[in-house]
């Protein structure tokens, strides 16, 4: 087989996959604006002063065990997401009240998330064929890439078909999947890895321990009667790291008997903060620090902001020019496979 049927093949098999994946890929970049528009509270000026009380407010609001995780000020709006038990989530406001609590899908984010990468068939099916399509794409990219070199003067020509038939469509197909190669490479390397993250690690970390830090004494708490208030482990979590964000907070329950403080430090890449303190109810204490790993472990854990946008306005907009590339590019390369099974 050439590479050119290799590559048609292979397109027209991936070509209505990844047509969603960038679809709802591109949607789902601008998830914070939507939010904005959706909740008033939500563009409230964040007070992060307010950020125990609400912790508080939002554990009292539901049954022992119910509150599994807790995402504060979510995308950086004065707006914190609760996980639930049963596969429910909740927002509340950063005073801790209540504002909606849905099941899995029933807002219009989390069924664009789920159809973007499980294609609304589960964890086992779905995951797995966002994961081979994220796969196979790479291929599927160099191999056009190959074509496309011996033909590269058809770039003059611009991007955009000057008309529906199927050479104006092929070049215009070419271009874009040239132009955008890169970004589209990037793309689907850091979906593979956020889709099988144990895997991805085996392959590109020879070390997967977690640097435990003694930054922050652990007297005080041996001796502790119980778990600290949520006050005290914020303080805690800011004396540990200073200048950090606090990103999310996990409540003690009958599978984790300690609370932990997950926070984002000032040159920590990861947005969900992979530097955090756990105190449990024996008072133990330990603290993870994710500057202190290597160079490799850090820009492995680069690949969940560089793949969902969260470095800024430009980079987002840039993105989303990539996902509507990446889908333009799926339509035009079956409308000409189409058009040349008429002929």
């Amino acid at each position: 087989m050439s590479l050119i049927s290799l590559h048609r093949y292979l397109g027209l098999f991936l070509c209505l996959v990844v047509l969603s994946i960038s679809l709802t890929g591109t949607l789902l970049l601008w998830k914070k604006e939507y939010l904005w528009l959706t909740f008033d509270d939500a563009r409230h000026t964040i007070d992060t002063e307010l950020l125990a009380g609400a912790i508080e407010k939002i554990e009292s609001s539901y049954g022992s065990d119910e509150v599994i995780f807790i995402q504060l000020h979510s995308e950086d709006l004065a707006l914190h997401k609760v996980f639930l038990s049963e596969r429910r989530y909740a927002w509340h406001n950063q005073q801790g009240d209540a504002l909606q609590v849905w099941q899995r899908n029933e807002r219009i984010e989390d069924w664009l998330l789920d159809l973007h990468h499980q294609f609304l068939l589960g964890n086992t099916i779905g995951l797995n064929i966002a994961g081979v399509a994220g796969i196979l794409l790479m291929p599927l990219i160099l191999l056009g890439l190959l074509i496309w070199w011996p033909r590269r003067q058809t770039l003059k020509r611009g991007i955009l078909p000057k008309s529906t038939q199927r050479g104006a469509l092929l070049g215009s197909h070419g271009n874009i999947g040239a132009i955008f190669s890169m970004p589209s490479l990037l793309l689907a390397l850091t979906g593979v890895i956020l889709v099988y993250p144990t895997q991805a690690r085996w392959v590109f970390l020879s070390d997967t321990s977690t640097h435990i830090s003694s930054g922050v004494s652990e007297q005080a708490f041996v001796n502790a009667d119980g778990i600290p208030a949520w006050s005290a482990m914020l303080e805690l979590a800011y004396r540990a790291f200073p200048e950090s964000q606090i990103r999310s907070v996990r409540p003690a329950s009958s599978k984790y008997s300690s609370r932990k403080v997950s926070v984002q430090q000032k040159q920590g890449w990861h947005r969900l903060g992979r530097s955090s303190v756990e105190v449990s109810a024996a008072g133990t204490l330990s603290v993870v620090d994710a500057l202190q790993q290597t160079l490799r472990k850090r820009v492995f854990s680069f690949s969940y902001p560089l793949h969902t946008a969260k470095l800024g306005l430009v980079y987002k907009l840039f993105l989303s020019l990539v996902g509507l590339a990446l889908a333009l590019l799926s339509g035009l390369g079956l409308c000409a496979f189409v058009q040349g099974k008429r002929r």
